[in-house]
């Protein structure tokens, strides 16, 4: 099996699938902790700040854990 593709089921998926995952499962925490600490106020977009965390954090997983 290449490690571009995952086989779950007999459907070929892609890697990047499970670094999406991995990503929304840190991302998640990370929103719940800024909503909880009322970060939102602070900034001028609070849906783009919340794209920018969550691109960060799947960048950061695809250098750190990436093939």
């Amino acid at each position: 099996m290449r490690l571009d593709l995952i086989q779950i089921g007999g459907v070929h998926l892609p890697a990047l699938l499970i670094f999406i995952v991995l990503a929304v499962l840190v991302y998640l925490p990370l929103r719940w902790l800024l909503h909880r600490l009322r970060f939102h106020r602070f900034v001028w977009h609070p849906a783009l700040v919340e794209a920018a965390c969550y691109a960060a954090i799947l960048a950061s997983l695809l250098l750190w854990l990436g093939p």
